[in-house]
């Protein structure tokens, strides 16, 4: 049985305000996409990085001194998620037993541990596995069309997901053939809809998306380097 695992790093990251695409980002004088991998590599034996097709030579440039007996592999993203996935999933060539975990660049440092409780879940019979966190913030309905303020939700109800998101590849590959144009924004959700059982492991804070400049700080900070480390990453 192999380990695999598909880095999404294909995204531009327009929300975080920076000329370089979000994986190239440094942190602590490093890509973004490197934090991540060096940890992925802890856990698989494969890693497809899914790449923006405009900067392939630079991705791989970033990863050529990444030491890691992981056999990488290095692909084009596609126009959506689930696309950048799939095309990650075909480089590895998974068997139905394999197990796979798709992973977000973005949230680089979240810690091995986790992505090991999520394949040992995985690894006990579930189809797959993600780790979620409790919601801290008070939750309302969407504001009506006048701006009035949207009805509480009890946030007990309410987990965030995190990834990786861990799969036998067999279930995954299913979902992913039958999800061309899917809306879905995770993994997890195509493989539910083809009815498989997909289980919650604890997530951690560590595993936050990197999404904005400010999240950049935080970064740093899990690094364990100054903060003004963020200040310089979009110059």
């Amino acid at each position: 049985m192999t380990l695999a695992a598909v880095v999404t790093a294909a995204g531009y990251g327009t929300r975080l305000g920076s000329d370089l695409p979000k994986a190239l980002v440094r942190i602590a004088g490093e890509p973004l996409l490197v934090h991540a991998v060096r940890r992925m590599a802890r856990v698989a034996d494969r890693i497809a990085v899914t790449a923006p097709p405009t900067h392939l030579t630079e991705v791989a440039a970033a990863l050529e001194h990444v030491e890691t007996c992981a056999a990488l592999f290095i692909v084009p993203g596609g126009d959506t998620r689930q696309a950048s996935v799939a095309a990650g999933l075909e480089a590895l060539d998974l068997g139905d037993q394999d197990i796979v975990l798709v992973h977000d660049a973005a949230r680089a440092f979240q810690p091995v541990e986790t992505m090991r409780a999520a394949v040992a879940a995985v690894e006990a019979g579930a189809a797959g596995a993600i780790p979620v966190v409790p919601v801290v913030d008070t939750l309302v309905t969407a504001p009506a069309a006048d701006g009035a303020l949207g009805d509480p939700v009890s946030r007990t109800l309410f987990r965030a997901v995190q990834t990786p998101q861990v799969f036998r590849a067999g279930p995954l590959l299913e979902a992913h053939a039958k999800a061309v144009h899917s809306d879905a924004t995770d993994d997890a959700t195509l493989v539910r809809r083809r009815g498989h059982r997909v289980v919650a492991v604890d997530g951690h804070e560590h595993g936050i998306k990197v999404t904005h400049a400010s999240d950049l700080l935080v970064a740093a900070h899990i690094a364990g380097v100054s903060p003004d480390v963020a200040e310089d990453a979009l110059r």
